[in-house]
């Protein structure tokens, strides 16, 4: 049933465009966009733009995870350090990073720098809020219960409040990845000369409509791969939260 509804309407899509119900031109049938997709792999165009917007991703997702989960971790169980921290969060977090993008150019130069970092600005402070919000939310009696048994200091950190916060800060990861990504894929269609979101913008300035929808449908691929990624991993390390749900 999850993939029923896609297929009725690439079906729909694909007669509709085989009749020239709709223009071909701008809504080229699916399977015509899947052949260029296995096409441009072959030719090695889109298998190396690939590669690019996939390395910045690695790079822009690291650098914003490092450090954001530490400082979400730290601004929960350190008030004075929340206090000072979060006007700033809450300042900065609704603003478009894209918007970043030109004074990153003007002091860093149109390079992989700036775009790399303007990607890892997106994820950066969905991964703090989202930190923050779990050892906030993080039952009290945990706390007290651990207290009970003697954990104070850094063993009631370790065995008790990352274990609880660790699935906020999952879903934080899995937020600021997707962010991150298109932050990126904007900033490829503005200013970069290789990645997918170059490729979308050159195949839409040339018109080449199939090749276009292969750059974009891979964006969408690589989202949902990526994602879906973290989220197997977070229920791989967190089993026993499965095991504690069944108490």
């Amino acid at each position: 049933m999850v993939y029923a509804v896609p297929a009725v309407l690439l079906g729909l899509w694909e007669v509709c465009s085989r009749l020239a119900i709709v223009s071909p031109r701008y809504f080229p049938p699916p399977t015509q966009v899947a052949w260029v997709l296995v096409d441009r792999f072959a030719d090695g165009d889109l298998g190396a733009n690939t590669l690019v917007t996939v390395t910045r991703l690695a790079a822009a997702f690291a650098l914003a995870a490092v450090p954001a989960v530490p400082l979400g971790l730290l601004m929960g169980i350190a008030r004075p350090v929340r206090e000072v921290v979060e006007p700033y969060i809450a300042f900065i977090f609704p603003v478009p990073k894209i918007t970043l993008l030109p004074f990153l150019l003007i002091i860093l130069g149109v390079g992989e720098a700036a775009f790399v970092l303007t990607a890892a600005t997106s994820a950066f402070f969905q991964i703090v809020i989202s930190t923050l919000a779990g050892v906030q939310t993080m039952d009290p009696r945990l706390l007290e219960v651990g207290r009970n048994y003697g954990a104070h200091g850094p063993r009631l950190f370790w065995k008790i409040i990352l274990p609880a916060a660790l699935p906020a800060i999952f879903t934080g990861l899995r937020l600021g990845l997707g962010l991150a990504l298109v932050a990126l894929v904007a900033v490829e269609f503005i200013a970069a000369k290789s990645g997918l979101g170059h490729l979308v913008y050159r195949h839409w300035q040339m018109l080449s409509t199939p090749e276009m929808y292969a750059a974009f449908a891979l964006v969408g691929a690589l989202g949902l791969g990526l994602t879906r990624g973290l989220r197997a991993l977070q229920a791989r390390l967190l089993a026993w939260q499965e095991d504690v749900g069944r108490l």
